[in-house]
């Protein structure tokens, strides 16, 4: 009796008062103690006797070691309860187990390590995990959108070991991971085979998470079924339901269900809680709508029902959406009022808003005013200002910003991008520095970026070396990988590498278009036509959507490589594949084709899938058609007008505008007959500009000026350039009044207001007329209807007065030029010393020079010759022969005329050798060797040129100037008439030296122009004509006619000869 009082009373003493007086405890005394500790939570004092235990050689039994691992979880030291239960036996294993990994999972947010946990508890003898945890592990990397995991899990809870049945909560789960990942697919099929199987019998729950994965599908009809479904099961539609339904549709863009649905709620009372508000306001919000999230906001306060931070958060989203940021801190100055805390998600949207507008100063006031809220700036808010910044080009700054974190991937990938876009390589090399060296674990996402920067340094190893790394890191390429590379090697030519990372995409089991349309690009600037035209097959065939930049892409790659044969070979092997929408490339080929100038190469295109039994548009007929008759090819045009015609007749108006085009360009007077036989038929068609512009570059400007006259009312829209076209057409064939007929077309009844290049053209050409008085009458009218003259009309007008001597009025009217502050051209000038010259006035014409040189213009061949010409015309040949020498030391030579002038002078003073000197370097330049070969010489094996060096070398100097003579005789055929008139280097001229025109056919009386531009002098001493070959020939006439007294047919010869 007193043994058991003592050994109560012991037990009342304190552990350390028993130890010290000699107790000796038992295990059972320590198992006791730590179920004691254990129930009141003391698992840290369980964990420290523990040890001691250990440290005094007490063996544990199960029963201690079981609270010991429970308490070590409790603890949430798991890595060293999961070492501990490998290493000892425990009792409950599986609970214990269960707990470790339940615990890594909601506690420790490692799904990972639970994962590896249970297949390590696994190897164990009798550990068998619970449904539960599997359970668990399935939701939480179904949260993560690790789908990989969750199948492995699936796959383990259906081994013949456990045959675990997938319940609602798994089955919930899966479905919204895969959801969540973009594959609702998948989440469809799981569910169907899960339904089929018989294992699962679906809860609210689950028919909500398959309604998100329908809603994403846009699959209406199986929404409808779902819904019909749940109410023949009498299971309940609540709020959830509604919610993540409506909420589904608006993610889709199906506005008009989503308040379907909401009706549906209201219709049966089921309630609107905060959050099916809230999914209402930010959907609204997001998408640009926030007057009526607003709204919605109104109506739910109406409702008794209180905003969250979550609602307001969304509407301040919406106002910085749209700029609006004074309604922005509106709503956030009201959160304070509501008595509403403001997160940092809150002060990062507020802050973006205010980083659109630039206001950089008032996002750092932001950021100082968030700690003394009691709210710690996260990497999400400095974030948010690194991007501002970056999209501003202020990286620089966004980076100095930066050092002052610790970043994550999206801080050193945003630094990147805005380095990138700045094209600043240093920033781009230091940033990567600074990224390697933080060990920011990297996602796809700022490898991409990466690699794109390392190729905009030049760094091709470099990003190659990123690309081989991701498997490493455990990074898996995506399609944005494989184009960035592409494209990179695509840009620095370098088509190889592009090619070996194409191949390797290629193995992917999803197809980007970018991708292949990157490499198509890449190949097609390479020349390589034929294997971009297999990666195009390959693309139809994988039923990538292929777009027309892409296959004209293609197309101009093989015009350009083998010519327009190449681009039918290319539709055959597309015809090859089935490609259903055939016949609309073919005709972008037709017209591709047609715009190019190759109508017949577009017919053979057009013939080819014609027999393929493809149905083809009138488009291609019109095109080709079209193309044809602007071309002036008439004759082919007619062979495919008519089964035109015969396949779509002339109840189409496009077949009708095609035939009125035929007719245009074929005989005027009947397409006016069809056009007026078109009116009466109330048939509206017009002619284009393009027909105008056609008869013009033939030559038939009258039939231009007739189609226009008679058509007015039938014409295409057109503008001033087109009627000014017309008009100098008109004016360059002499026919005045049908220009002006033209203008008073355009500027009374169509409105057009006339420019001064269409007055410039109708002043040169009444000047050409000799309509002097009338020009002038039009240049002083000019200022009455607001235009103003320009150099060209001062120009056309000074050249006018000096061609017919009146050089007193060119100079007036060239000083008035000056005082309207246009500046004179040197064509100018030379009209005016040409003028001089020509009127014996050398001096004058020398001091016009200096004016040239003093006003900082260069004088070119015309001015030369006509200086030469002054010295020659008062027979000072050593004058012109200095003059020459003079102007050739300074660069400046004169043209084909101003060489003849001195040539024929030094002539005329029998001075042959430096004739044939000027003669040889006459033939040495460019202009006169350019001009020379323009000219049949009419012999099949030698050219002018030719002729003339083996006349020169044969001495034959006269033969060789009396053939210069007919050259200019051809080319400049009235002479030197006007400096503005000289010939187009472009114009192909090739008359032939044998066609019997000769020089000038001369007859001593009148001076006549005939058609054919020969100038011919009527009324000699016996009636007949004399040819006047060279520069002697005049010469004695006009002695002869001095001596004679008659000086009135010697200044008329002489006249012709100055204007030779």
């Amino acid at each position: 009796m007193v043994s058991f009082r003592h050994r109560n009373h012991l037990k009342m003493l304190p552990l350390s008062t028993l130890l010290k007086i000699g107790f000796t405890p038992t295990l059972k005394d320590f198992n006791n103690l730590f179920l004691l500790l254990s129930r009141n939570q003391k698992f840290k004092a369980i964990i420290h006797v523990f040890s001691q235990l250990s440290s005094n050689r007490i063996n544990a039994d199960a029963q201690t070691r079981t609270i010991f691992a429970k308490a070590m979880i409790k603890e949430s030291r798991y890595e060293e309860a999961a070492d501990f239960l490998r290493t000892h036996e425990i009792f409950h294993q599986n609970r214990v187990f269960d707990s470790l990994i339940q615990a890594l999972c909601t506690c420790n947010q490692d799904p990972e390590r639970g994962l590896s946990l249970l297949k390590d508890s696994l190897k164990l003898n009798g550990v068998v995990p619970s449904s539960r945890t599997f359970c668990l592990l399935i939701c939480c990397f179904s949260k993560m959108g690790k789908m990989d995991r969750v199948i492995d899990l699936l796959e383990l809870m259906s081994d013949d070991k456990f045959k675990y049945p997938f319940d609602n909560y798994v089955c919930s789960s899966v479905i919204s991971g895969f959801s969540r990942i973009g594959e609702p697919e998948l989440a469809v099929g799981f569910y169907e085979t899960a339904v089929k199987s018989g294992s699962l019998m679906p809860n609210s729950v689950t028919c909500t998470a398959i309604l998100t994965a329908y809603c994403k599908l846009r699959n209406v009809e199986k929404v409808s079924e779902l819904v019909a479904w749940m109410g023949k099961n009498d299971l309940a539609f609540d709020v959830v339901f509604y919610s993540n339904w409506a909420y589904g549709c608006l993610r889709e863009g199906l506005v008009h269900e989503a308040f379907k649905i909401v009706r549906a709620m209201v219709d049966k009372k089921v309630e609107l809680d905060t959050i099916s508000y809230t999914i209402l306001i930010d959907w609204f919000s997001k998408n640009g709508n926030v007057e009526k999230a607003v709204g919605f906001l109104h109506k739910m306060r109406r409702d008794g029902i209180e905003p969250n931070l979550v609602t307001y958060t969304a509407i301040i989203l919406g106002f910085c959406s749209k700029g609006k940021l004074d309604e922005a801190f509106s709503i956030f100055g009201m959160l304070e009022k509501l008595g509403i805390e403001a997160d940092e998600f809150a002060y990062a949207i507020l802050i973006n808003g205010v980083c659109r507008k630039g206001d950089f100063d008032l996002v750092y006031q932001l950021l100082d005013e968030m700690p003394k809220r009691g709210i710690s700036p996260g990497v999400v808010t400095y974030n948010t200002v690194i991007n501002g910044l970056c999209k501003v080009g202020r990286t620089s700054e966004a980076d100095d910003f930066s050092k002052g974190i610790i970043g994550d991937a999206f801080t050193y990938s945003t630094l990147l991008q805005g380095y990138v876009k700045e094209h600043n390589n240093s920033g781009i090399l230091e940033t990567k520095t600074r990224l390697e060296s933080a060990g920011v674990r990297m996602d796809v996402v700022v490898c991409n970026v990466l690699i794109k920067a390392m190729f905009m340094v030049g760094l091709f190893e470099d990003a190659f070396a990123i690309y081989k790394g991701l498997q490493k890191m455990d990074i898996s390429a995506n399609s944005i990988t494989y184009f960035t590379l592409i494209d990179g090697y695509c840009k620095a030519g370098r088509i190889d590498e592009a090619l070996v990372i194409f191949d390797e995409y290629r193995n992917m089991p999803d197809s980007s278009p970018a991708c292949y349309e990157c490499i198509i690009l890449g190949l097609c600037e390479k020349g390589m036509a034929d294997m971009a035209c297999d990666v195009l097959i390959e693309y139809i065939k994988k039923g990538l959507p292929l777009d027309k930049k892409l296959y004209m892409m293609l197309i101009e790659a093989a015009f350009n490589v083998k010519g327009a044969e190449s681009v039918l070979e290319v539709m055959y092997r597309i015809e090859e594949t089935g490609f259903l929408t055939l016949p609309v490339l073919c005709t972008d080929a037709v017209y591709f084709l047609c715009k190019l100038g190759f109508p017949e190469a577009s017919y053979d295109i057009l013939s080819a899938m014609r027999n393929e039994g493809l149905e083809w548009a009138s488009l291609c007929y019109y095109s080709i058609l079209g193309s044809l008759l602007f071309e002036g090819k008439k004759l082919l045009a007619r062979l495919i007008l008519s089964p035109f015609v015969k396949i779509y007749g002339m109840s189409d108006l496009r077949v009708c505008e095609i035939v009125l085009n035929y007719l245009c360009l074929h005989d005027v007077k009947k397409s006016l007959v069809f056009l007026s036989s078109m009116n009466e038929k109330n048939r509206n068609i017009t002619i284009p500009v393009a027909v105008f512009k056609t008869l013009i570059n033939e030559g038939r400007v009258l039939d231009a000026y007739e189609l226009l006259v008679g058509a007015k009312d039938n014409l295409a829209p057109m503008d001033v350039v087109s009627y000014t076209i017309i008009i100098d057409a008109l004016c360059k064939k002499r026919r005045i009044k049908e220009a002006l007929d033209i203008c008073s077309l355009a500027a009374k009844k169509k409105g057009i207001a006339l420019s001064i290049v269409t007055f410039n053209s109708v002043i040169n050409g009444l000047c050409h007329q000799g309509c002097l008085t009338e020009a002038f009458r039009l240049f002083d009218s000019l200022e009455r209807i607001d235009i103003l003259p320009t150099e060209v009309t001062y120009g056309t007008l000074i050249d006018a007065l000096a061609k017919e001597g009146l050089l007193h009025d060119a100079n007036m009217l060239l000083e008035s030029m000056l005082l309207k502050n246009l500046e004179p051209n040197t064509r100018i000038y030379n009209s005016l010393i040409n003028g001089y010259c020509k009127s014996g006035l050398l001096d004058e014409a020398i001091k016009i020079f200096h004016d040239l040189e003093m006003r900082n213009l260069k004088p070119d061949g015309f001015t030369v010759g006509a200086l030469i010409n002054g010295y020659c015309l008062k027979g000072d040949m050593e004058g012109a022969l200095n003059l020459y020498l003079e102007f050739k030391r300074n660069g400046f030579l004169p043209d084909f005329l101003g060489f003849m002038y001195l040539v024929r002078g030094l002539c005329a003073k029998g001075r042959m050798g430096e004739s044939w000197g000027i003669l040889r370097e006459m033939l040495q330049t460019p202009s006169v060797v350019d001009l020379l070969g323009r000219v049949d010489s009419g012999a099949e094996s030698d050219s002018v040129e030719n002729l003339l060096v083996f006349l020169l070398d044969r001495g034959s100097i006269y033969e060789a100037v009396a053939l210069l003579n007919k050259v200019g005789a051809m080319v400049f055929s009235a002479g030197r008439n006007s400096s503005l008139r000289t010939l187009d280097p472009h114009t192909e001229v090739t008359p032939s030296i044998n066609n019997g025109i000769g020089f000038h056919s001369v007859l001593y009386d009148d001076v006549e122009k005939e058609g054919n531009d020969m100038v011919e002098i009527c009324g000699g001493e016996d009636g007949k004509t004399e040819q006047l070959k060279d520069f002697d020939s005049f010469y004695s006439r006009i002695r002869s006619l001095c001596s004679k007294g008659d000086l009135a047919k010697a200044n008329r010869l002489t006249k012709l000869l100055m204007e030779l």
